[in-house]
């Protein structure tokens, strides 16, 4: 299991099937934010384990839009193609199981808005 260090945590690879679909624990410190992006090849399926994660998304419009506040066993799907930006604004550390499933699940499949902290 290889642990990868980012600006507002790590994660870790638990399970990779093909190209087509792998598995990661994400943990992010308290007060920070990952980059808004986007995949054009995988969606996925996050999973609170612990803490508080806040998510917005880019409305049609291209309106900065929170599509929730998802706390310990609540769930989200992301579509690809979809905007997403996950934030932890608590005092906790937030812990999710992450699913890609798609074309192709790798690193380079990322297309980030901004300058904010590199996912």
């Amino acid at each position: 299991m290889s642990k990868i260090e980012r600006p507002w945590g790590h994660y870790e690879l638990l399970h990779q099937e093909a190209q087509d679909s792998r598995v990661r624990l994400v943990v992010m410190q308290p007060h920070t934010q990952m980059t808004l992006q986007k995949h054009d090849k995988r969606s996925e399926l996050w999973f609170v384990l612990h803490g508080q994660a806040k998510v917005h998304t880019l409305d049609s419009s291209s309106d900065y839009e929170l599509m929730g506040v998802f706390g310990r066993h609540q769930q989200l799907w992301v579509s690809k193609s979809q905007w997403h930006q996950v934030s932890n604004d608590t005092d906790d550390e937030l812990r999710m199981i992450e699913v890609q499933y798609g074309d192709d699940c790798n690193d380079e499949d990322v297309i980030r808005m901004g300058d904010g902290q590199a996912n």
